[in-house]
């Protein structure tokens, strides 16, 4: 059977299925970090951004889908829709360039990204937190936001730089952030669709592996009501931190 899947052996169908479990994990415990986590690992440790982009897409649709409704009375709804129609057009712009991607320039940008969203968070995030009263603030956050969703598939650090500036709560910040990945989940569906991105073995490789993603949405919905917060997200930036210097000096 996996003959017929991206996996190439039983042992790296392991360590994926391991990375997915990890990043749903995170994605239910903390509303982000999932697509930081597993794409960066997947990169490092198997190249091809463009084809684990629309694989970790699809997996990561039973977590948003389940936490968007369950949590959809914490959404602030003006914010929410002004973000998704600024994130729109990006998004499928930069969905078409993952199709033309190629070379290691785009694994230095991406472990550039990881790193100073690391850095941010782990030095900077309590010293530096702007207000982003101006309205211009939403478009150049939609803009960021859409190419780095369509192109590697972790559309978060604008997002949470915008929630953590306005102020969001726990539950409310979660809540924002999967309502607006759900919906550029749906539009990167229909843009890798049409660009030809998924096939069979992709989604043949998806079927089995969403027993993972499954078991990781479940431990990360119990965690997000009983972990230390900020212990979990230091130790997650410390592993983002790690995973976007490997991924350079790996491309050196």
């Amino acid at each position: 059977m996996l003959s017929d899947t991206l996996f190439s052996s039983p042992e790296q169908f392991l360590i994926i299925a391991f990375i997915i479990l990890v990043s749903q994990f995170i994605y239910a415990a903390l509303g982000f970090g999932s697509g930081m986590f597993a794409i960066s690992i997947l990169s490092l440790l198997y190249g091809r951004v463009d084809l684990f982009v629309p694989y970790f897409v699809l997996m990561c649709l039973p977590t948003e889908s389940l936490i968007t409704w369950k949590e959809r009375k914490l959404m602030k709804p003006a914010k929410v829709r002004s973000l998704i129609i600024a994130v729109t057009l990006p998004l499928i712009a930069g969905s078409w360039l993952l199709k033309r991607a190629h070379g290691s320039l785009l694994y230095y940008l991406l472990g550039s990204i990881v790193i100073l969203l690391s850095l941010y968070h782990l030095f900077w995030e309590e010293k530096f937190r702007p207000s982003l009263r101006s309205p211009l603030w939403v478009p150049g956050i939609g803009l960021f936001s859409g190419l780095l969703g369509g192109l590697f598939g972790m559309s978060g650090p604008p997002l949470i730089f915008y929630f953590k500036a306005a102020g969001f709560k726990k539950r409310e910040f979660r809540a924002a952030l999967l309502t607006i990945f759900f919906f550029m989940s749906v539009i990167r569906l229909l843009s890798y669709l049409f660009l030809g991105l998924f096939t069979t073995s992709l989604l043949l490789s998806v079927l089995i592996t969403y027993p993972f993603a499954l078991a990781g949405l479940w431990a990360g919905s119990i965690a997000h009501n009983r972990i230390d917060e900020k212990a979990f997200k230091t130790a997650t930036t410390l592993v983002l931190l790690v995973s976007g210097v490997l991924i350079i000096l790996k491309n050196l």
